[in-house]
């Protein structure tokens, strides 16, 4: 199994210091998890090389051992025997637990299942939305059920008929995501078309993964896509990208720190919509060049604010408001209402941990104005929120007197964050949990 680096299990207080050195980012998550998905409903046997292992990938490694995939997770390769489609319906509930595309996607596998499937988790993610799915998988002939329209879930099985629906993805891509994903396995053709702001880019990604798999998909609409059922997934020898939104964070202490962080296997041309952060650090004064798939951002002696739109990468509003308050001026960052229903309101989390720091912070419902000029000490709540503790990382970098709570929480998709940026020169030590 590949070897998961382990967090700090005590709050940490950050050694400021410049943030320098080459260092390749972990897999990622959300192709790791698409890819569990594509092999576990594949026709043969599939290899996924250089996997990402995290809390959110362990439990869907284990929902879809639970749906009958047989996983062998040895050393950076995981070797999946997929079912065809023809899943077997667990013994028990499968716990997703604070893992979103664990919960969306396995709901969506579920209905394939022969008997009734039982998806639950962690209190965080059971506050969770999720009503848009299941209304588009019960459109499309399904019978799922919620409460309140937030997990548990409840799933019948049978099989998914299939249809036309419209999903209103303002709450998560991830909706559409997994209605295309078990879309090739349906009974009829199934359409689906988008409604509402979202990172299309997620459900383009999701597209890449289906056709690589032997699966017919294509646009219908300028926001709509159809699938033909009867070409299924083949079994596949694919190495998985790097995670864009993990690099996102390792870019940032170097941005905060004026200091120089490469980032070797950033893949050239991926569709991951966080893979266009750095873009955002030009703005604010970084310097950024490729050589191949080796990525650099070189930051400057003071950030400059921002104003920018994040729609389109949602994940990134808590690295970039941990940057905006290092950064000289007023910074806006908006269309990021969907970061209130993540693992956290992030932007409540973002507002009230900032003023801590003397920054000002201005909450609109889609929207922060944030006045750079943070100052310590103060120690930063996490929220069990992983962007939230390797967002303050970068902070705590800049300015002394940092400390970040329950840093382990960053074990839901990047174990090795508080590993990697000592590796960068950023020192951290254990202190006592108050």
């Amino acid at each position: 199994m590949t070897a998961m680096r382990l967090p700090p299990r005590a709050d940490v207080r950050i050694e400021p210091g410049t943030a320098a050195g080459a260092l390749a980012a972990p897999a990622s998550k959300s192709v790791t998890n698409r890819l569990l998905v594509a092999a576990t409903l594949a026709e043969g046997d599939s290899v996924l090389r250089e996997p990402l292992e995290s809390d959110d990938s362990s439990v869907m490694r284990a929902g879809v051992t639970a749906l009958g995939a047989r996983v062998e997770a040895e050393a950076e390769v995981w070797r999946v025997t997929g079912t065809g489609g023809r899943l077997t319906a667990p013994h028990g509930p499968i716990d997703a637990g604070l893992s979103g595309t664990t919960m969306r996607f396995l709901t969506a596998v579920a209905t394939l299942a022969p008997g009734p499937v039982q998806l639950t988790g962690r209190p965080p993610l059971l506050a969770r939305p999720i009503a848009a799915l299941v209304d588009a998988l019960t459109a499309l002939g399904a019978d799922v059920a919620c409460e309140d329209g937030r997990p548990p879930v409840r799933v019948s099985g049978g099989g998914l008929p299939g249809g036309e629906v419209s999903i209103d993805v303002s709450a998560s891509s991830q909706f559409a995501s997994a209605v295309l994903l078990v879309a090739p396995y349906a009974r009829a053709d199934v359409r689906v078309a988008l409604q509402g702001t979202a990172a299309d880019e997620y459900v383009a990604l999701t597209a890449d993964v289906i056709r690589d798999w032997g699966a017919s998909i294509w646009r219908d609409g300028p926001r709509a896509w159809r699938i033909s059922p009867g070409g299924g997934y083949t079994g596949r020898d694919v190495a998985v990208e790097y995670d864009a939104s993990a690099a996102a964070h390792l870019f940032g202490l170097a941005a905060a720190t004026g200091g120089e962080v490469t980032v070797t296997n950033a893949t050239v041309g991926s569709r991951q919509p966080d893979a266009r952060f750095p873009e955002v650090l030009e703005a604010m004064g970084c310097a950024v060049s490729r050589h191949g798939d080796a990525l650099t951002v070189s930051g400057p002696e003071r950030l400059s604010a921002v104003d920018v739109d994040l729609s389109g990468m949602p994940d990134q509003v808590t690295t970039l408001a941990a940057l905006a308050a290092l950064a000289g001026g007023r910074s806006v960052l908006r269309d990021v209402a969907v970061a209130r229903t993540h693992e956290t309101d992030r932007l409540a989390a973002l507002a009230a941990e900032l003023a801590k720091l003397g920054v000002g912070v201005r909450e609109h419902s889609d929207a922060l104005e944030i006045d750079g000029g943070a100052r310590g000490p103060a120690t930063l709540d996490t929220y069990d929120d992983h962007r939230l503790g390797m967002a303050f990382a970068s902070i705590g970098a800049a300015i002394d007197g940092v400390v970040v709570s329950e840093p382990w929480c960053v074990a839901k998709t990047y174990p090795g964050f508080w590993a990697d940026a000592r590796r960068l020169g950023v020192g951290w030590r254990e202190v006592a949990t108050t």
